[in-house]
């Protein structure tokens, strides 16, 4: 019996390919390797081979039309097999902006997905009408503000507006404070481990409210800054209030200014959901743990995600006794499921309790202290409870506007984050897409690009995300599970940083980095890195990965020595042609 020689995907983005040129006519032979025929996607030619060897019996697709992924395009059988006919799927213009292709496909062995395209965005009109901005971005923090300053680059009258300080919760509660705080506490336990690299150090001690005041004076550098580029911009800056409840009309500070656009960057706040708690229990969030003028003897943190583990790692390497108490199963959930474990044990080595698997049912007041009761009947006393569970999106700003909102509390937009309301738009924490600040700023400045410069395509990049803990964690894409949970053949390889000169000489060789590839092209789906300098060596994987570099070409591309990225470098090569050093 042959084999069907089916549309491949050739990035993670491609949902369909155009037949350009079939190098193997129907009745020819053909052997395992030869190429078939030339696909065009979005970004590139590519010639297909063949998985099969025998005669080419049929070619479904005609050159000039598009198939979509995992759909059959021809069949290799054996002379005088009967050929099994398929429901061919016409791929017209409509299904290429969101409508579904005009019939379902059908085989003899097995019924092919077909990939649901993303709303496309409507087109612009102008009303000819005049209002005081042609832009208003309510909220400055990195998805506003980047948004303006790329809208004062394409000459459009711009203002943000902010009720708080500029930066939003980023600079001010979260990003930029939290780094302050632990690189003090990497530099604390540098001094502790002096002995290691030969230094003798007596009487070391910490002062937390210095700690404190650096942090203090990162911050007011860099909001500052904001301030000073914005003016730099010509972007006005209103300080205050905002509601929005129509198109082109925000009302703040008792008058109302008009905009042909608005985009929403109002961001998230810290979600609250413990219950059961006593009177005159103190709760701490994130934002009220950066006014913190005293380190606690013992803390609880209510959730085991990003902010709960590096708040946990940098609280122990103060001193502090830290327990986490994390509903699901592990910590970082989000994360690959080896990078997870060999955190938590790390964790674990240097004194932080790890509680998985459990809710917190209540919290009582103690003489001194407080008693943390869990669903498993287990309590831990302490002087602190942080609750760090996720955040909820600010709505205050446009409660009455009329945005639709999805299922899970966020503003529901397309592709170029356009919400249901033609003239407004949702950027960064808001809309759910990624709550992350680097990506609050690209989509801010896709979304100025869309209204005022023309692009009509919108490019799905994938974003790196980074994780402050003792040590460092960083990830992009896929991981070998999610790949495959989508139909996806994949297949991972580790290099470890303990087989990393650099790493050696730093006293840093714990961690690894761990690349999934695709094995039929060699694209990489996915990196995933618990080491040192995380969350720089990612970017790397970034850049290759948007250029669909294969993990041969990024491996065997020259890396200076000795550094870290040596390891990127035997990662992808022992992902395709074989690591060198391992």
């Amino acid at each position: 019996m042959g084999n069907f020689t089916v549309m491949p995907r050739l990035g993670m983005t491609m949902t369909e390919g155009k037949i350009v040129k079939w190098l193997i006519n129907e009745g020819d032979k053909v052997e395992k390797g030869d190429y078939l025929y030339e696909v065009e996607t979005d970004k590139t030619t590519l010639e297909v081979d063949s998985l099969y060897a025998g005669i080419l019996l049929k070619q479904y697709y005609e050159e000039g039309e598009d198939v979509p992924c995992d759909l059959e395009v021809g069949y290799i059988g054996e002379a005088g097999e009967e050929v099994p006919e398929i429901e061919k799927v016409v791929v017209s213009a409509e299904s290429k902006d969101g409508a579904a292709p005009s019939a379902a496909p059908s085989s003899s062995e097995r019924s092919a997905p077909t990939a649901t395209p993303k709303k496309k965005a409507a087109a612009l009109e102008d009303d000819g009408k005049t209002y005081d901005y042609d832009l208003a971005i309510i909220g400055g923090g990195p998805g506003g503000y980047v948004a303006a300053l790329r809208a004062a680059q394409l000459g459009v009258k711009t203002v943000v507006i902010e009720k708080d300080v500029l930066g939003g919760a980023c600079l001010n509660r979260g990003c930029i404070p939290t780094k302050a705080l632990y690189t003090s506490a990497k530099q604390w336990q540098s001094i502790q481990n002096a002995g290691e690299f030969g230094f003798e150090i007596e009487g070391a001690k910490f002062d937390f409210a210095k700690i404190m005041k650096r942090k203090d004076k990162v911050v007011k550098q860099l909001t500052g800054g904001v301030g000073a580029l914005l003016k730099k911009a010509k972007v006005e800056v209103i300080n205050g209030e905002a509601k929005m409840s129509k198109e082109h009309e925000i009302s703040v500070n008792d008058k109302t200014i008009t905009c042909k656009y608005a985009i929403l960057a109002t961001g998230s706040s810290p979600l609250s959901v413990l219950r059961n708690v006593a009177d005159g229990v103190e709760i701490y969030n994130t934002d009220k743990l950066m006014g913190l003028k005293k380190l606690p003897k013992t803390m609880v943190i209510v959730g085991g995600g990003i902010i709960g583990c590096e708040i946990g790692c940098i609280m122990n390497s103060f001193g502090v006794d830290v327990t986490i108490v994390e509903l699901l199963p592990s910590i970082l959930p989000m994360v690959d499921d080896e990078v997870a474990t060999y955190l938590a044990r790390h964790m674990s080595k240097n004194g932080i309790k790890l509680t998985t698997g459990v809710t917190v049912d209540a919290i009582r007041k103690e003489k001194a202290g407080y008693t943390v009761i869990m669903s498993d009947d287990n309590t831990v006393k302490c002087d602190m409870v942080l609750e760090a569970v996720g955040r909820k999106v600010n709505t205050d700003a446009f409660e009455a506007l009329g945005v639709d909102m999805t299922k899970r509390g966020f503003v529901n937009v397309d592709e170029f984050m356009c919400t249901n309301l033609r003239s407004v738009y949702a950027i960064g924490d808001m809309n759910g897409i990624c709550q992350l600040a680097h990506a609050a700023s690209e989509q801010g400045v896709a979304a100025v690009e869309r209204l005022f410069d023309g692009k009509t395509e919108a490019e799905e990049q994938n974003i790196p995300s980074c994780v402050f803990t003792d040590i460092e964690i960083a990830y992009i894409g896929l991981t070998k599970a999610q790949a495959e949970s989508q139909g996806i053949e994949a297949r991972e390889f580790k290099f470890p940083f303990a087989a990393n000169g650099k790493a050696l000489t730093m006293g840093e060789s714990e961690g690894f980095i761990k690349v999934v590839t695709d094995p039929r092209f060699g694209e990489i789906l996915g990196v995933h890195i618990i080491g040192p300098e995380a969350s720089t060596l990612i970017h790397e994987a970034a850049i290759a990965m948007r250029l669909e570099a294969t993990a041969e070409s990024a491996g065997t591309t020259v890396h200076a020595h000795p550094t870290l990225s040596e390891a990127m470098s035997e990662a992808f090569l022992g992902s395709s042609k074989g690591a060198l050093h391992i």
